[in-house]
């Protein structure tokens, strides 16, 4: 029970990387208010969660919206009375690439505005959102933990996204950089962990991107030579560690899940 009674929230967390993050949560002991704008996937998480004994919040929450997520961080606060752990999960995935494309230029040119605007504004300007309606109730108890979804495009640009999505990615990974110097002082401690390419409902390639990726990506889940994608567990595993006490002494720092597709 690394997250004994703790107080979490979990954006996206009705699917995907989400539903996994809130679910491993839990099983550590922590109550999950689990926000995304899909009611029925929400409640499905948080049904799950209280079938394992511990408690659960579903809020429609837009992250894109600030007043929806400053209305669902205090109705987290008036339920439990504090928050301990933000996780930053959200996300508009990228329209990537197929082996169709004839150039990865027109997915510059062929990029609206509103897509681009979009994608900023849940990806980046979401994180920000909800990092500022927790921060208040975190410094006020001297402690707390966030931890934002980055990725492999905020590092390296990426390879089947768009500028929108890289752009965000990194965007993330430097703010949560400043903020954690500016919130280290109250105890808080702020990180980032970057998924590669992971097997989900949300996330689908082609085959030409998964033999490309079994070129970059060194790694074989058990030796097996098909076994390049990360799992949702495996993230929701990084993201544990950086939600309990294992990384106290962590901050403003990133950690990289996928398979060694990056090193260092």
């Amino acid at each position: 029970m690394l997250l004994k009674d703790k107080v979490a929230i979990v954006t996206g967390g009705g699917r995907g990387l989400g539903k996994a993050i809130a679910l491993t949560l839990a099983r550590e002991g922590a109550d999950v208010s689990i926000w995304g704008r899909t009611p029925a996937t929400i409640e499905e998480t948080a049904r799950e969660i209280r079938a394992l004994g511990r408690q659960a919040l579903a809020i429609k929450t837009d992250v894109s919206n600030s007043a929806q997520v400053n209305q669902a961080a205090e109705q987290v606060l008036s339920t439990w009375g504090k928050i301990d752990i933000l996780v930053n999960n959200a996300a508009i995935l990228p329209q990537t690439l197929s082996a169709a494309d004839p150039s990865e230029v027109d997915h510059i040119l062929n990029l609206t505005d509103e897509r681009w605007a979009e994608e900023i504004a849940v990806d980046l300007t979401g994180v920000f959102y909800c990092i500022r309606a927790v921060l208040k109730p975190m410094i006020q108890q001297r402690s707390g933990k966030i931890i934002s979804i980055g990725s492999l495009a905020g590092l390296n640009g990426g390879y089947f996204a768009t500028p929108s999505y890289s752009a965000a990615k990194a965007g993330v990974m430097g703010m949560s950089m400043l903020i954690a110097r500016w919130v280290a002082k109250y105890g808080i401690n702020v990180n980032v962990v970057n998924p590669g390419p992971v097997k989900t409902e949300g996330a689908t390639f082609s085959p030409a991107q998964l033999e490309a990726m079994g070129r970059m990506i060194p790694f074989r889940r058990g030796g097996v030579e098909t076994e390049v994608l990360g799992t949702p567990q495996d993230i929701a595993n990084a993201v544990l560690f950086l939600a309990s006490d294992l990384s106290a002494y962590i901050t403003g720092s990133w950690i990289n899940v996928f398979g060694g597709q990056r090193m260092g």
